[in-house]
């Protein structure tokens, strides 16, 4: 009870500092509506310490081929992305006073996040009407695996196949002929670097878990979650002697990676293994790993896709496909995993044995399932994208 008042009391609190500065930069702006340099004004952002999804790629794309277009990024500086980035100038710093001013009065808002160029996100929704009229362009950062609810006043949402524009128009109504099969702009640059190497990957990414969210705020947060049965599933994994013997005998390193939600409570995984790794987002680029990597280990995680899209093997590990399916996404279903499922530890190790003498290749059957799901490969994704948002009136 003492958590849930803390929760209100702390988004009480932002709501209302939101609301203030969104009040106030409404009115300083009014002057700046007139001013060529908001003109036909396109932002775009992923989440405010990341540049390396469709964001990213779409923000690239735009400065090599329509430098004309008026263009700002969302991206903090303490971003390990931020040295990357070109046109450093582009860049807006998150929730600054330029943040709130850029957003109310641009004209495009582009994001990997429902709403996410806007400082609060959603909670814009009710100050739309009094901003500079603007289309919202929902990149998505994933792609959708199950009918989840879509909330909130999008102009255009991106699909990669057909399958998950029907799964996305029957969660609203309101979707109905603004779900846009053109691919993800991220995918322009997804191609396999694992044959590349001679020492193989084995990339593990599990998801997070709703229920698990709050354990990082107890007292005693690392010893609630080792009690918990996704601590102990994949502690275990990490720590199975025929895994370590696979990776050794095969000349193959295995790179653990949880869920950004659940990363803060990472530092309780541990292995004495020297090919295994516990990864850190600021370790790697996701999208680098996932190139580089053999075969994929996931529970329910929609990066699936990325490696599918690749023509590579997703094993899936649900050994709490009950709680999961009841818990986090009661709508949830099993739609074109692409993969062999288990739910215990020993079956897995098993198919993965199977699968790295099988040369780290994806089954024909599961091969044949991508190609008809994946409605382009021709790596004019981003051309695309940019052709759906300019057409917007």
């Amino acid at each position: 009870m003492r958590q849930k008042i803390k929760k209100v009391y702390f988004y009480g609190a932002w709501l209302m500092k939101f609301s203030l500065f969104t009040t106030l930069y409404l009115i300083i702006s009014l002057p700046l509506r007139f001013n060529k340099k908001y003109k036909n004004l396109w932002i775009i952002a992923e989440r405010p310490d990341e540049a390396r999804d469709n964001g990213y790629w779409l923000y690239k794309w735009i400065l090599e081929n329509h430098p004309e277009v008026n263009l700002r990024y969302i991206l903090s500086r303490n971003s390990a992305d931020y040295q990357k980035m070109p046109r450093k100038n582009l860049l807006i710093e998150p929730n600054s006073a330029r943040h709130y001013i850029y957003y109310i009065l641009s004209s495009y808002s582009i994001s990997t996040h429902m709403h996410g160029a806007c400082p609060g996100k959603s909670f814009c929704i009710p100050f739309l009407p009094f901003m500079r009229r603007k289309k919202t362009i929902f990149l998505q950062h994933g792609i959708t695996k199950d009918a989840i609810k879509f909330r909130g006043g999008m102009d255009t949402i991106i699909a990669c196949s057909d399958q998950e524009k029907k799964l996305i128009e029957s969660s609203n109504p309101n979707y109905k002929g603004k779900v846009r099969t053109i691919g993800f702009c991220r995918y322009d640059s997804l191609s396999d670097l694992s044959g590349n190497k001679k020492q193989k990957i084995i990339l593990v990414m599990p998801t997070f878990r709703k229920w698990l969210r709050d354990i990082g705020r107890l007292q005693d947060a690392d010893n609630a979650f080792r009690q918990t049965a996704y601590f102990k599933a994949w502690n275990s994994f990490l720590n199975n002697p025929k895994l370590e013997e696979d990776l050794g005998k095969n000349n193959m390193r295995l790179i653990f990676f949880p869920h950004k939600e659940m990363q803060a409570l990472a530092h309780n995984f541990s292995t004495k293994s020297k090919n295994i790794t516990i990864g850190k987002p600021g370790d790697y680029d996701i999208q680098t790993l996932l190139r580089r990597s053999s075969i994929l280990i996931t529970d329910y995680s929609s990066v699936l896709f990325d490696f599918i899209y690749m023509n590579k093997p997703v094993l899936f590990y649900q050994f709490d496909q009950q709680e999961f399916f009841s818990k986090h996404y009661p709508s949830a279903g099993k739609a074109y995993p692409f993969g062999d499922t288990f739910t215990n530890e020993q079956s897995l190790m098993d198919e993965l044995a199977k699968t790295i003498k099988r040369g780290c290749k994806l089954k024909n059957s599961y091969e044949k399932e991508a190609k008809k799901f994946f409605k382009f490969r021709d790596h004019r994704n981003c051309e695309r994208n940019f052709n759906a948002i300019k057409d917007l009136k």
